[in-house]
């Protein structure tokens, strides 16, 4: 009898272990019908859009000349930039003498539209001129933000300063030889045509 039971139980508890996995496989197999992994969200125009501003000469003179460099790039490889908008704000202590790249001058502010193949970049420019009377050490910022649509919020933005350079005193001394050398160059063209002058009345 012991053996017979023995038996029994031996098949009883293959036949429950059996059960058990097979339970355990049904659990861990997806439910019909039920939704794969999701798909990635796609990336956002902004994130493959870069915006970077620069002063050629970051430390130019009162008087003197440098250009304002916006370059807005792409590096998304498929998709480009279309329809944006570049709204650079340049101080007053700037004069602008010209604006690039069919950007639009109003109330200190440079509006550019913009559009930028895939996979490259392009570069606005304003060239500026410090006034005469700035302040040496005077730190003139200027600020440029990217809208790749008119009421959207800035995708990108940059910033540069130029730094007002102090006059030194080699610097004025070339300035005075300069007028100095100038008043000799008028002095003498008046003596040439004062000779001129007086030699059409003697010949007269």
């Amino acid at each position: 009898m012991h053996r017979i039971e023995d038996g029994r139980r031996g098949r009883w508890r293959a036949a429950g272990l059996a059960a058990a996995v097979g339970a355990g496989l049904v659990a861990a197999a997806p439910a019909a019908g039920s939704a794969g992994p999701a798909a990635p969200a796609p990336t956002p125009p902004e994130a493959f859009v870069a915006l970077s501003l620069a002063a050629e000469e970051a430390a130019p003179l009162p008087g003197h000349e440098t250009v304002l460099r916006a370059t807005v790039a792409n590096g998304d490889p498929d998709e480009g930039v279309s329809g944006a908008q570049l709204a650079q704000h340049v101080p007053d202590d700037l004069e602008i003498l010209e604006v690039g790249g069919g950007g639009v001058l109003e109330g200190g502010i440079v509006n550019w539209p913009v559009d930028v193949a895939a996979g490259s970049e392009r570069d606005y420019t304003v060239r500026v001129r410090v006034r005469e009377d700035a302040v040496g050490a005077e730190r003139l910022m200027s600020t440029a933000c990217l809208l790749l649509e008119r009421d959207a919020d800035p995708a990108a933005c940059a910033s540069d300063t130029v730094v007002v350079a102090s006059p030194t005193v080699l610097s004025r001394a070339s300035e005075a030889v300069d007028g100095a050398m100038l008043l000799r160059v008028a002095g003498a063209a008046l003596l040439v045509g004062l000779g001129w002058l007086v030699w059409r009345r003697r010949m007269a």
